[in-house]
C-alpha cells in the first residue's frame, strides 16, 4: 500500500539511517544480552524500512493535487 507522505522518500531513508546508527551505538556499548537483541531487531527493523521507503512512497507530480485531512474531513488543494 503506498502512502502519499509530505516529504520525499529519502527523508524517511535518511531518519531509518539515523536509528541504524543510533542501534549500533546501542549494541555495541551494552553489555546485557537482552538490550543487544532489542537493538538488533530495531536496527534490522530500519534497515527494511529505509530500503523500502523509495517503493512504497510514491513521488509526487507538481500538477497533483495535494490532499490535506483536517480532522475528519477531505480538504484538496492544487498547487500553482
Amino acid at each position: 500500500m503506498a502512502r502519499d507522505w509530505w516529504w520525499p522518500w529519502w527523508i524517511s531513508s535518511l531518519f531509518d539511517v539515523g536509528v541504524v546508527v543510533l542501534a549500533v551505538i546501542v549494541f555495541l556499548r551494552a553489555s546485557r544480552r537482552r538490550v543487544r537483541q532489542v537493538a538488533v531487531v530495531i536496527g534490522i527493523g530500519a534497515i527494511v524500512a529505509a530500503g523500502l521507503a523509495p517503493v512504497v512512497m510514491k513521488g509526487k507530480a507538481s500538477d497533483t493535487p495535494m490532499r490535506m485531512q483536517t480532522g475528519n474531513t477531505m480538504m484538496t488543494t492544487t498547487t500553482p
